[in-house]
């Protein structure tokens, strides 16, 4: 598989899954506003990946890295599929975009 499919697939899929539990989490306020934020936010990455933004390509690591911490505290909270699922994810393709030839690769319109 191709280093900016996989970035893309990881930042759709998380887009995705935040506008998945926003949409189960409708009838609160603050809840399902910030999910919707935060899954646009992935969204903006996904975009800004395709077209092979700079900006967004260097920050892509440090979205990475602020999913798996937020995965790791989900864990510790409550073990559960969703975080098990959320923390493994981001591992995986923080571990892939630390590499600066994947970086550079993402890049390239």
């Amino acid at each position: 598989m191709r280093p900016k499919l996989a970035v893309l697939s990881f930042f759709l899929l998380l887009a995705l899954f935040f506008y998945g539990i926003a949409a189960m989490s409708f009838g609160e306020k603050y809840t399902f506003w910030g999910y919707i934020l935060v899954g646009s936010i992935h969204m903006l990455f996904v975009y800004g990946v395709w077209v092979g933004n700079e900006t967004i390509v260097d920050l892509s690591a440090y979205i990475a890295l602020l999913d798996l911490l937020f995965g790791l505290l989900w864990v510790m909270v409550g073990l559960s599929i969703p975080a098990v699922t959320l923390t493994l994810l981001s591992a995986l393709i923080l571990f892939v975009l630390m590499d600066e030839d994947v970086r550079s690769e993402l890049k390239m319109p």
